[in-house]
């Protein structure tokens, strides 16, 4: 086989702004902290995590092709390839693979995808939010939403590589609905249909959502807002309609890539950004334990440090930043090859442009590449060193090792959280790389931060006193009661009225 061929004919190594910032306990023991303020001074709130219990490991082909199709109108010829070679992924990605390009190889040629580099191009409010991990995907983290009058609570995915805010309804096709809360618009007093407006989002495998839109009150956190687009499931397929745990999406990206037509909407963030003491949250997303979001102010406890921002890239519609650098392990050498990438809550896996791939994996003994799957697999025990990556003057940013050993594929051989890029055109920095950073989104200053932080099990990282700037507070508020909507519905009951 021309793939086999290719990797016994060759060794591995040829593949080869001053904020408000505060000490706040952590959410995982205290999971709905809120602090009011003055309103001339705002107020700020933080949304801890909240684990699924049931949760038992990813599907990393599914999230790889998932993370290509959500940035790309086709698959790129070698992943289109292995899903037309693979039974059960073309059954999943059958809709994808048909927009794919037509001149696919005959065989996924794995020495073009290993050795060809690829050139990847102040009154207002804080808060902190709880998330949850969808059952059969740790891809995104749902946070508690309220929508309508009286407030509906539904679990969404806060995702920074999307922008529209959608949720299961009772408008939903009622043979669709599996067990999600549902929003129902009939039931909200400020519910408001908006006619002539509709959307329709995919995801990679062709499962998809669509529907029509209301104008509703949706409260997060300490934040809230009255005529919020709120986008009402109709439609639902089947492998959305399979996740039970959550009931949709909050996006966070840029408004430009709203479904909704013909008019576009704007994001929930960028609606209640001008409430926000400073328009930004943060992310301390953990491995193996509930992290948290918040809102509004920077938790000087959750990193190590300073925090090193960098520009959004001018012109882009996500979160896309350019890292100067990386280097593998320590024993490496530092590669200053600067390359672009989009920061992504809602993407799983590290998807990196080909030389890094090939540089980091050269480095594994027994990696290899899955030609049914396109992926790099190794034995579970090998031990992964450590990836670098650089942005701004300086700072240096570590993923450890143990971040990068996905899950396992089979007995004794494990998926990588690295994987390739190519066709995207851009690096897509995903939870294996932002589980062991804490991120600050700046909307006011078009930046992203990375600081270092304390991980689990591990010393922690070296770091300079902080700088005192304003906001700094040696402990934690004290708690405010936090009053308890009403529950929205669980996929039975009324419909309509």
């Amino acid at each position: 086989m021309k793939v086999v061929g290719c990797l016994l004919a060759a060794p591995l190594a040829l593949w080869a702004a001053a904020v408000p910032v505060r000490n706040v306990p952590d959410p995982a023991i205290s999971t709905n902290l809120t602090r009011s303020r003055p309103a001339t001074a705002g107020k700020w709130f933080s949304l801890g995590e909240e684990p699924n219990l049931d949760y038992r490991g990813g599907d990393a082909p599914m999230e790889m092709i998932k993370a290509h199709a959500k940035f790309t109108k086709t698959l790129p010829p070698w992943l289109a390839n292995v899903v037309a070679s693979n039974p059960d992924l073309r059954s999943k990605f059958s809709v994808k693979l048909q927009q794919s390009s037509m001149d696919t190889p005959d065989s996924l040629d794995a020495c073009a995808l290993l050795t060809q580099p690829q050139d990847d191009g102040s009154g207002g409010v804080t808060g902190t939010v709880p998330a949850r991990p969808p059952p059969f995907i740790d891809i995104q983290y749902v946070v508690p939403v309220d929508i309508g009058t009286p407030p509906q609570r539904v679990h969404l995915n806060l995702d920074t590589g999307s922008a529209d805010l959608w949720t299961f309804s009772t408008d939903t096709y009622r043979p669709r609905v599996n067990g999600q809360t549902l929003y129902n618009p009939h039931k909200s007093s400020t519910s408001k249909l908006q006619q002539s407006e509709s959307w329709s989002v995919t995801y990679g495998d062709g499962a998809g959502a669509s529907g029509i839109v209301y104008k509703d009150r949706v409260q997060l956190g300490e934040t809230s807002f009255d005529a919020q687009a709120v986008q009402s499931a109709v439609e639902v397929s089947y492998a959305i309609a399979d996740d039970q745990f959550s009931s949709g999406i909050i996006g966070m990206a840029m408004n430009s890539i709203n479904s909704v037509r013909p008019t576009k909407q704007k994001t929930y963030i960028e609606n209640i950004k001008g409430e926000l003491e400073v328009p930004l949250f943060t992310v301390n997303l953990r491995k193996g334990r509930p992290g948290n979001y918040n809102f509004g102010y920077i938790d000087e406890s959750e990193y190590t440090g300073e925090i090193e921002y960098v520009p959004i890239k001018k012109g882009s519609h996500y979160w896309e930043v350019t890292v100067s650098g990386y280097q593998v392990g320590d024993e490496g050498e530092w590669q200053d090859h600067a390359w672009s990438g989009i920061v992504d809550t809602g993407t799983t896996l590290l998807l990196l442009p080909d030389h890094i791939i090939r540089d980091y994996y050269g480095k594994v003994p027994g990696a290899s590449l899955d030609p049914h799957v396109g992926m790099i697999t190794f034995p579970c025990d090998a031990e992964l060193p450590d990836f670098v990556f650089g942005v701004g003057t300086g700072y240096k940013g570590r993923v450890p090792g143990d971040y990068i050993n996905y899950t396992e594929a089979w007995p004794g051989v494990c998926y990588g959280g690295i994987q390739s890029s190519e066709g995207i055109g851009m690096a897509i920095i995903g939870d294996v790389l932002i589980k062991a950073q804490f991120v600050v989104f700046d909307m006011g200053n078009h930046t992203v931060g990375f600081a270092n932080k304390e991980l689990d099990g591990m010393a922690p990282t070296a770091s300079k006193p902080k700088p005192k700037t304003p906001g700094t507070r040696p402990g934690p508020p004290p708690k405010q009661p936090v009053p308890q909507p009403e529950p929205a519905s669980h996929g039975v009951g009324d419909v309509g009225n």
